[in-house]
């Protein structure tokens, strides 16, 4: 149960700040068991509301990303019962275990993402700035060229160079450069 001195503003506000910081991952989670984008945000808006419904069963101090991860699987296996018709869908026993594995690399996943973030922020304007427009949703490399003036060639090859050092910079942060 959460602290039941808290009233309704303090137990939104630690509802929010649990949620902000996991949601990405509940989204990566959901996302390996439905493959569709549009399914898996449909799948994450539910499990929020049932999450939000139900935190005052979440025990403060426990994990909430596990909580989080379990209430997805049942909205990612509700989703999934309902359109079992169609070939594609994955049996209940194959979720379980891509879930399984899902929680497992979701911790690595996070500190991936700190990572990345770490290596972003210390590009050069010009190169984040290349990032940013390539990798923005509804962008694309050629877009941003034709906006830079560029050839998607040169601006390909760049990315390249780019996408090259935040990986050195990623395996550096996380210690995998002595291991290799």
């Amino acid at each position: 149960m959460t602290d039941p001195s808290l009233d309704d503003s303090s137990r939104h506000e630690a509802f929010v700040a649990l949620y902000v910081r996991h949601e990405a991952a509940v989204f990566s989670f959901v996302l390996t068991m439905v493959s569709q984008s549009a399914d898996a945000e449909d799948i994450v808006q539910r499990a929020s509301i049932t999450m939000w419904r139900c935190f005052d069963q979440f025990q403060p101090g426990t994990n909430f990303r596990a909580w989080a991860f379990q209430i997805a699987k049942n909205e990612a296996l509700n989703h999934l019962s309902k359109v079992k018709r169609d070939r594609h869908v994955f049996s209940e026993k194959l979720i379980n275990l891509l879930a399984d594995r899902a929680e497992e690399r979701a911790d690595d996943l996070d500190t991936r993402r700190r990572a990345l973030d770490l290596c972003v922020e210390k590009l050069t304007t010009d190169d984040r700035s290349m990032v940013e427009g390539c990798y923005a949703e509804g962008s694309s490399i050629r877009a941003f060229a034709k906006r830079a003036g560029e050839s998607e060639n040169k601006i390909y090859k760049r990315l390249n160079r780019v996408r090259g050092g935040l990986l050195k910079c990623i395996e550096f942060q996380l210690g995998l450069e002595a291991s290799r």
